[in-house]
């Protein structure tokens, strides 16, 4: 819920509470968002109570989440691709740092904020975070409670084993998926193996070879099934740098924020990707320095399932299991 403080005029986000029974969560959220202060994490800005609920005041983010961007017809050349997911990961080594992983990342709540020079991604939603276990050799070893979006949960979570920090990695892989190919993490779009991973060979045919070599490894790299293979996100962060580093410098000023040139012309602000969902706007190529923004965005392929290993071309299509759908406490993984 938007609001405007009465005093200063800043306009900030009300986050309600309804529940008496989530009182303790959003006790707990407020108390994580209060110790956090980075660029790439959602600044709390303090609570409210009315009628006995507390409730969140969190700062406005102009631009929608993540998900929207990707969906939306804005033209997203690769060093801003690659510049919004060295953002978020940015905000993850930070939130590692403090002791505390996610749990729920996905691109829902990567938030967009939308200024002159470009995007610039913010992490939010704390509500699922939680401490990183440690775990003693030969202690015992208690699972942590199987949460998180389902689309985004790695493997050992949504299998109810041990799981950590890695999971946070997982979730960014698939984030990462989405923002290459600029498609839904629902598996209908975004392939998947029936164990839950990614379906690497499937995806590859869905990326254009103008995609940076080193952000689709990183991608398959933090999708690994086994969590320690997944790098940190201080080696995610050292390897976006290196990528962004070799991109055209000017592609991150190509960036269409129509809401803030709206304020300097005095206009009322609102998300520009409202603005653009009005305007039936079409990729202009000039600013895409991508082949998949050649593409419409809103409306993308089913995929084909990969060809077999051995070369071979069936005539009929198999059929691809999605593996959510086998599970009913994942409502299908439809959230």
């Amino acid at each position: 819920l938007q609001v405007r403080h009465r005093q200063s005029g800043q306009i900030m986000v009300l986050k309600m509470n309804k529940l008496t029974s989530n009182r303790g969560n959003m006790l707990r959220e407020v108390q994580l968002m209060n110790r956090l202060s980075h660029p790439n994490i959602l600044r709390f800005m303090g609570v409210c109570v009315h009628e006995g609920q507390l409730h969140a005041l969190t700062e406005y983010i102009n631009g929608g989440n993540l998900e929207q961007l990707l969906d939306s017809p804005v033209p997203l050349s690769w060093s801003m691709r690659v510049k919004l997911a060295l953002d978020i990961a940015r905000g993850l080594r930070y939130l590692h740092s403090k002791g505390i992983f996610h749990r729920d990342l996905t691109s829902k709540n990567c938030l967009v904020r939308c200024e002159a020079n470009g995007y610039t991604a913010v992490v939010g939603d704390f509500g699922l975070a939680e401490k990183i276990p440690t775990y003693s050799e030969g202690g015992e070893k208690e699972p942590l409670a199987v949460v998180g979006s389902p689309y985004w949960m790695a493997p050992e979570v949504l299998r109810g084993e041990i799981y950590n920090e890695k999971a946070d990695v997982f979730a960014y892989g698939i984030i990462l998926c989405e923002t290459i190919a600029r498609v839904p993490a629902d598996p209908d779009y975004l392939p998947r193996t029936e164990d839950f991973g990614l379906d690497v060979s499937t995806f590859r045919t869905m990326v254009g070879i103008d995609c940076p070599a080193a952000f689709l490894q990183l991608a398959f790299h933090c999708c690994s099934m086994e969590p320690t293979s997944r790098p940190s996100f201080l080696d995610i962060t050292q390897c976006l740098e290196g990528v962004l580093q070799h991109q055209p410098a000017g592609d991150l000023l190509l960036c269409p924020c129509p809401g803030v040139a709206g304020r300097a012309a005095g206009r009322t602000e609102q998300s520009p990707l409202r603005e653009l969902g009005t305007q039936h706007l079409q990729p202009d190529q000039r600013l895409s320095r991508s082949q998949s923004d050649m593409f419409p965005p809103k409306s993308p392929v089913l995929l084909r399932p990969a060809e077999p290993h051995s070369g071979a071309r069936t005539k009929e299509t198999p059929h691809r299991v999605n593996p959510f759908s086998q599970r009913e406490d994942l409502k299908g993984g439809k959230i």
